[in-house]
């Protein structure tokens, strides 16, 4: 890992100092609902937040880009310049306590730190195997950054201190958020852990959480217990994600409190709102805005026809919102999120704010692993990894486990195994990146036999075994 590279204003992030565009929307600013569509079309809009001066800084992830828009509605893209792929995609970003903008970008090769006051760019080498992925800044002004491919963990930078990547333990995949008390927390290995870091970076705690065939993928700091976090079944090119659930862990005590948001809901993104209550993207059939309270009650909005991606509080008090499927920052204020008015399904164990709250429902049985389809003729590798389908059955909750990868003669490991998880009735196509020596085993061109393996989340068993073909373009 090479140590920081200094320079007053990179040549590629000029836009900083000179902006790309500046587009100022119709909509007043002080209207229930305002839209203010970014000037690059079809941007991939993700992680937006909220800066210490109170404009707000958003990805722009398939354009090489991130974005700022002010309370005014005045939005402004900046570039990242040269990539080391031609796909290269941002990653994450977030903001420091003095207003500087760190971002992972070039698909994780790389990070950097804007200064907007100044202009000036570090620009910091994360390297290949493993890449960078979620950014989190702490209130000291050091990144965190989760490190995933073949290894996976976390990197903390300092600015001008030397920063090098070990691999750490326990391992961390690409999930990130810092508690009230400043600890930083991540997904843990697997499909229901959570990992509270060390302040080194390379050590943590790890609490396990209630088996319900989902896994994290959102974390923050709340009015209650150490983190909390969101949950839900993972989508497939076919169907949405859905069987959202949302809550709390106490690292005390490890207990945990969860409520169920509904079969047609996937909480994604959330934070800590003005109110002292959990506000919240959903995604799944039912796309809106949510909000939680400490207490279980709650309710989910949906906001037109836009689909929120991200989240964050403007120093005005309303929510804004990415809506990457309409490629445009909605600012909303939250008296219009009051109550439901969509269909979240069956299940639901979130409160409605009218009614007394039920006792805690007892936890779901454990998900089956599914079965491995046949799969015809050959499986083509695409930039450096494979999909493999998974089919679960209708007779069972759901299925959930992990995925290996291993050449049917000699039994060598392609890639670390992937955790899945798959709804009843439904089948996915389960990503699998294969590691370095995995992808030396297959050789360009050539057809290789190799053996599918599914397991228990926890278990080294294999419970269902398949051989596919395998080529390596």
């Amino acid at each position: 890992m090479p140590t920081t590279a200094r320079t007053a204003v990179l040549a590629a992030l000029a836009v900083v100092v000179s902006p790309l565009l500046v587009v100022q929307a119709g909509a007043p600013a002080h209207a229930a609902v305002s839209v203010f569509p970014v000037p690059t079309s079809n941007a991939g809009l993700g992680r937006i937040t909220t800066a210490p001066d109170g404009t707000m800084w958003f990805v722009e992830e398939d354009a090489n880009k991130v974005g700022r828009i002010t309370p005014a509605g005045q939005v402004t893209e900046y570039g990242l310049g040269a990539t080391t792929t031609d796909e290269a995609s941002v990653m994450d970003l977030d903001v420091a306590p003095d207003g500087a903008v760190w971002v992972v970008y070039d698909s994780g090769w790389n990070a950097v730190r804007l200064d907007p006051a100044t202009g000036s760019a570090t620009k910091y080498g994360l390297g290949s195997y493993p890449y960078g992925g979620a950014v989190r800044v702490a209130g000291d002004g050091s990144a965190w950054i989760t490190m995933n491919y073949d290894e996976s963990g976390v990197i903390r930078i300092v600015p001008g201190q030397p920063y090098s990547w070990t691999a750490n333990a326990p391992e961390c995949e690409d999930v990130l958020g810092e508690a009230t008390d400043g600890s930083m927390w991540c997904q843990g290995a697997g499909l229901d852990t959570l990992v509270r870091l060390g302040p080194d970076a390379n050590s943590g705690t790890t609490y396990p959480l209630p088996s319900d065939a989902s896994y994290p993928n959102g974390l923050a700091a709340g009015p209650t217990g150490s983190i909390w976090f969101t949950r839900s079944w993972s989508g497939t090119m076919f169907t949405s994600p859905s069987h959202g659930s949302i809550g709390y862990l106490d690292a005390a005590t490890g207990a945990t409190q969860i409520w169920s948001t509904g079969s047609r809901t996937a909480p994604s993104d959330l934070v800590m709102g003005p109110d002292r209550q959990m506000w919240f993207t959903n995604r799944g059939a039912a796309p809106g805005i949510g909000h939680i309270s400490a207490t279980g009650v709650g309710a989910i909005s949906s906001v037109g026809s836009y689909e929120p991606t991200s989240l964050t509080f403007g120093p005005d008090g309303a929510i804004w919102f990415t809506d990457a499927k309409n490629n445009s920052i909605v600012r909303v204020t939250t008296d219009q999120l009051a109550t439901t008015n969509i269909d979240l399904g069956d299940g639901v164990t979130m409160v409605p704010p009218t009614t007394p709250a039920p006792p805690t429902p007892p936890a779901p049985a454990a998900a089956a692993v599914g079965a491995l389809p046949k799969v015809k003729g050959v499986t083509k590798v695409r930039k450096g990894a494979i999909r493999v389908p998974v089919l679960c059955g209708r007779d069972v909750a759901g299925c959930a486990g992990r995925l290996g990868l291993e050449t049917a003669k000699g039994g060598k490991a392609l890639a670390r195994q992937k955790a899945y998880t798959v709804a009843s009735g439904k089948k996915a196509r389960v990503k699998v990146r294969l590691s370095k020596k995995g992808m030396r085993l297959l050789r360009p061109g050539r057809v290789v036999k190799v053996r599918v393996e599914l397991t228990a989340p926890g278990s080294r068993k294999v419970l269902v075994r398949q051989t596919i073909k395998v080529r390596r373009g």
